[in-house]
């Protein structure tokens, strides 16, 4: 979705319609409308997580590799083409290598934060997140722009943002772990 589809959703969600066939959008919401995007993907972000790779080169000697900044969690490691369970770990957001592991390159697939929307966005920006969770951020904004409305509730927007957010799986990543019978041990 590009922030133009998602203005256009929340002005039909506002019930913001045009007069004598002119297109006039109120200035205020127009104003507030990129900060409620930005806060709407990183909320939502958190739930439908950005899932990005990064390949690191392991240096003879180095056994520490910060992530960038969008890193926020793990999510897998990859050495080989084969899941490397257990055998790395994190420290505040860096890749620990254990001396003598002999590996050359590691991909690891982690969960991402999403950037600030720029203040110069145009309408053709687009947010980070999948279909799933953009459907949702046009409800919070339109909920946000309500908020100090004296006339309008929002709680009715804001309830569909919740409801839907209810619904949304979470696309964790599965577990790397095994199963083990433990009946007949």
């Amino acid at each position: 979705m590009t922030l133009g589809e998602g203005k256009e959703r929340v002005y039909m969600l506002l019930d913001e319609h045009s007069s004598g066939g002119r297109i006039e959008h109120d200035a205020d919401l127009e104003a507030k409308m990129l900060a409620f995007f930005d806060t709407a993907q990183k909320l939502l972000a958190q739930v439908r997580k950005i899932r990005r790779t990064r390949t690191i080169y392991v240096e003879p000697g180095r056994s520490e590799y910060r992530m960038g900044t969008d890193f926020y969690s793990p999510a897998r490691i990859w050495r080989d083409g084969r899941i490397a369970a257990n055998r790395y770990h994190w420290r505040r957001g860096r890749l620990i290598v254990p001396e003598g592991d002999g590996a050359k390159e590691l991909t690891v697939e982690y969960f991402a934060r999403p950037e600030t929307i720029p203040a110069d966005a145009g309408d053709d920006y687009v947010f980070e997140l999948d279909e799933e969770g953009c459907a949702l951020m046009p409800y919070y904004v339109a909920a946000q722009q309500l908020s100090s409305d004296l006339v309008m509730d929002h709680s009715v927007m804001l309830g569909l943002f919740h409801e839907g957010l209810a619904m949304l799986r979470a696309d964790e990543a599965p577990s790397p772990g095994r199963v083990v019978q433990s009946l007949y041990r």
